[in-house]
């Protein structure tokens, strides 16, 4: 059976895409690195931590289907991962499955 999976394209510590082979997935990012922003703002929220507050981001990320990974930098990115070692046969397996259907 191939695993569900998630593959997060980010890009300055932001993420710019979310591909997914499972598409109902809901995607939600918690950014704690929000010095600037202050609460109202659309997806901050104080977060109670340690008997104090904290501000976070909250965005809910639109999933792209796993098939329009193909041809996409990220996806030459996990290829060249794979040849170098990086990542283990049966991620490159399942990666070459999922988009073999598109």
């Amino acid at each position: 059976m191939t695993r569900p999976q998630l593959v997060l394209n980010l890009s300055g510590g932001i993420v710019r895409e979310v591909f997914c082979s499972v598409p109902e997935i809901q995607v939600l990012v918690v950014d704690w690195d929000i010095s600037t922003a202050f609460p109202g703002e659309p997806g901050v929220v104080n977060v109670p931590v340690a008997g104090d507050y904290e501000l976070a981001c909250i965005s809910d990320m639109a999933v792209e289907p796993l098939e329009r990974l193909a041809g996409t930098d990220a996806e030459a990115a996990i290829d060249a991962a794979y040849h170098q070692g990086v990542l283990c046969e049966n991620v490159e397996a399942e990666a070459s499955t999922a988009l073999a259907g598109r």
